[in-house]
């Protein structure tokens, strides 16, 4: 018997690793992930032998474990204790999982015991070319559990993988949005633009898709998936390739250390550009091997608590996202999101603080300044930089974190401290290349695939890559323009990305 407490997701294994689960919980098992999730206690009957019970709560909670032995005719009640070690909400910070396809019926109870606040379940997902889910026929979108949890319920994937575009994930969404298309067509952007005319969201759930570099130029991503479902509790998935994910440029970006830092360098990559984009994080539980909210980006909230409250504040970056360290970050006092305006050209100081703490050991906490790591600090523990640095340029500051590596990798990063300077448009010439390259070779792609129904087909996929590639080449002769010369003004009057 396991003590009444708060709903909670549990591991209880007999010594062949097979799960035992008390009747009505929820039970989860994905390749080696396998749980139950109770509200409250539970009892069950074991035979005899030797057991490990385990208890989670998500991150904030120190987790709980023990090994026992079950005889024949004994009653054993055992007290779980999953005490907290930090209290995000209490500092301001709200948790989501922004992929998500649990069952509908099973989400109160799940966010309750993984301690999330808020959670779109994707209900309507295309797979390729056909859906592989109903989604509910019902105008009620958004369901609150209690004051502080809440989940959607009309959320959409579309998701067309290996020569297909990619996928996005589309939340927030007051109504359905039907699918009447195939694996090459139409472009994602046509979804994406029907879920902003209901004031919805898009989320790149993985930056690294085929079309992600279109829409971000193009204005149809709101938050890049860093913090991605390749990240599960049980390891890392290294092979993206054949999903139809871009190459990686280095081979460290092939092992399971080196993935976050491949999503990360893309990232930065896209700040440099001058696009504003919040950091976002998902699991895709329901599908991977991970409890609901494994991954999740906290978003910090100046007042109540609430759905739509909790995306405005999304989407102006103040965020961090993580599978494991908690993660702060301020720049003159100013968190994640917040811009730093300077009158006058010339170097300034300002004094920077992040900290990364964890319930696991931590390996090391980064501080960077436009991609570059400019402050390290290692340790076990609690880690904390407190520096002064001189900044001349418009730019950003971003904190990175990760915990001592096992069999999974955790870490987190934070959305951006942006600083701006007069007569400066902070661009990097390099990334600014780096997309070109990115748009042509995906539209020769797209030029000598087979599979397009009609011409037209193609020549849409084939617009988008080309739209977004002027951007980019807008962006790369800005870069090159002197600072504030006549030829800079006059290209900043035709474009702002």
């Amino acid at each position: 018997t396991a003590n009444p407490e708060p709903d909670r997701d549990d591991v209880l294994n007999d010594s062949s690793g097979k799960l035992w689960a008390p009747a009505g919980a929820i039970v989860y098992q994905r390749r080696d992930e396998q749980h139950f999730v109770v509200r409250n206690g539970f009892e069950i009957l074991l035979p005899p032998g030797s057991y490990t019970l385990a208890a989670e709560r998500g991150p904030e909670y120190r987790p709980f474990s023990t090994a026992f032995e079950a005889r024949a005719g004994l009653e054993r009640r055992i007290e779980v204790a999953v005490g907290r070690w930090v209290d995000m909400n209490r500092l301001g910070w709200y948790s989501g999982d922004l992929h998500n396809h649990r069952r509908l019926q099973d989400m109160p109870l799940l966010l309750l015991a993984e301690d999330l606040n808020l959670a779109p379940t994707l209900t309507d997902w295309i797979w390729e070319d056909r859906p592989s889910s109903t989604p509910p026929q019902t105008s009620d979108a958004v369901r609150q559990v209690d004051a502080t949890h809440v989940y959607s319920v009309l959320d959409k994937e579309v998701e067309r993988l290996k020569a297909g575009p990619g996928a996005v994930d589309l939340l927030g969404l007051r109504s359905l949005i039907p699918f009447d298309g195939y694996l090459l067509y139409p472009p994602n952007d046509t979804f994406a633009r029907q879920a902003h005319a209901q004031g919805a969201w898009v989320d790149a759930e993985k930056i690294v898709w085929r079309d992600v570099a279109a829409l971000v130029a193009l204005g149809h991503i709101d938050f890049a998936g860093v913090v991605n479902n390749h990240f599960n509790r049980q390891g890392v998935e290294t092979e993206t390739d054949t999903w139809g994910m871009i190459p990686k440029p280095r081979p460290e970006f092939n092992t399971p250390a080196g993935m976050p830092l491949w999503a990360m360098e893309v990232y930065y990559r896209f700040l440099n550009c001058g696009f504003r984009l919040a950091v976002s994080a998902g699991s895709a539980s329901g599908v991977k091997s991970s409890p609901l909210g494994y991954n999740r980006v906290y978003v910090n909230l100046p007042g109540r608590f609430g759905y739509e409250e909790w995306f405005r504040a999304l989407k102006q970056g103040r965020s961090f996202a993580t599978n494991g360290p908690m993660l702060s970050l301020t720049v003159d006092g100013q968190g994640p999101g917040g811009v730093l305006r300077f009158q006058r050209k010339g170097s300034r100081p300002v004094k920077v603080h992040a900290e990364a703490s964890s319930v696991n050991s931590m390996d090391r906490l980064e501080v960077l300044f436009k991609g570059k790591v400019i402050r390290t600090v290692t340790g076990a523990g609690k880690l904390a930089a407190d520096f002064s640095a001189d900044v001349a340029e418009t730019g950003w500051f971003a904190a990175r974190a990760f915990e001592r590596p096992d069999r999974a990798v955790r870490f987190a990063q934070t959305s951006p401290v942006y600083t701006e300077f007069p007569g400066d448009r902070g661009i990097v010439a390099e990334d600014a290349r780096f997309f070109i390259d990115w748009m042509d070779r995906e539209t020769a792609f797209y030029k000598n695939l087979p599979g397009f129904r009609e011409p037209a087909h193609r020549d849409a996929m084939l617009a988008l890559f080309s739209a977004a590639r002027e951007v980019y080449a807008r962006l790369a002769a800005l870069s090159l323009a002197a600072p504030g010369s006549a030829d800079d003004r006059r290209r900043a009057r035709d474009f702002d990305p």
